[in-house]
């Protein structure tokens, strides 16, 4: 689905990631085809585990058009809490925008390896299926921008292709990297998603809260509730 060939939007050209600005006016309805029909359980699944208990204000990386950044917004107290999300793509953000309606959320066009927001600005951070588009370096860049702009105590929620448990899952994993032929994907496979977070500001307070499908793993990433604000690892 990655056309190398295709112009992106002046953002993407700002990153060597993997950007959809081509895909943007389909990728609602491939979605749920490339999840195999689990999108939106996966998403309320994200949600819940991302404990939505006050108000808050939450980060969705490599938002896309916005669905899983609609739904931490239906699900937020009311009472001052606010949700951004963000994409490279500019196409991408545009959809979102488009689809937010009244919610009290935000879209911009911004690079996850290079965060336009201060330290300890979020008290949640949440990303599903976008870091099989960035290969180990800004995988590595990307999650500590992530510990950086938690507030002490905040929490990351990582939803992505992981090391497969299932042959079934191995073949699922296997086949999206031989249809997209992104060696990101293969990244992820053989574990390096895994070790990019075992060996961050994260490495003492990180779990994986549940898998899926035999290749899809959710990791949750905590930032010590004593860590001074702004701190890089």
């Amino acid at each position: 689905m990655f056309d190398r060939t295709f112009q992106r939007s002046a953002c993407a050209r700002r990153t060597t990631g993997v950007t959809l600005d081509h895909a943007a006016a389909l990728y609602d309805w491939l979605a749920p085809v490339m999840t195999l029909g689990m999108e939106t359980r996966l998403h309320r699944q994200v949600v819940a585990a991302m404990d939505l208990d006050r108000p808050m204000a939450v980060l969705d990386i490599g938002c896309g058009t916005g669905s899983l950044t609609r739904l931490i917004a239906d699900a937020m107290p009311a009472g001052g809490g606010w949700t951004i999300g963000i994409d490279a793509a500019e196409k991408m953000i545009d959809v979102a925008r488009r689809k937010a309606g009244s919610r009290s959320l935000q879209f911009e066009a911004a690079l996850a390896e290079d965060l336009p927001y201060p330290p300890a600005s979020f008290d949640r951070a949440v990303s599903t299926f976008f870091f099989h588009h960035l290969d180990v370096r800004l995988k590595t860049r990307a999650i500590a921008e992530i510990q950086r702009v938690l507030r002490p105590g905040g929490r990351a929620h990582i939803l992505d292709v992981d090391i497969p448990t299932t042959r079934f899952g191995s073949f699922c994993a296997h086949a999206g990297y031989h249809l997209f032929r992104q060696p990101e994907i293969m990244e992820n496979i053989n574990g390096m998603l895994r070790l990019v977070i075992a060996t961050s500001g994260f490495k003492d307070s990180w779990r994986i809260v549940s898998r899926h499908a035999g290749y899809l793993s959710l990791y949750e990433l905590t930032v010590p509730s004593d860590k001074p604000e702004g701190v890089k690892s």
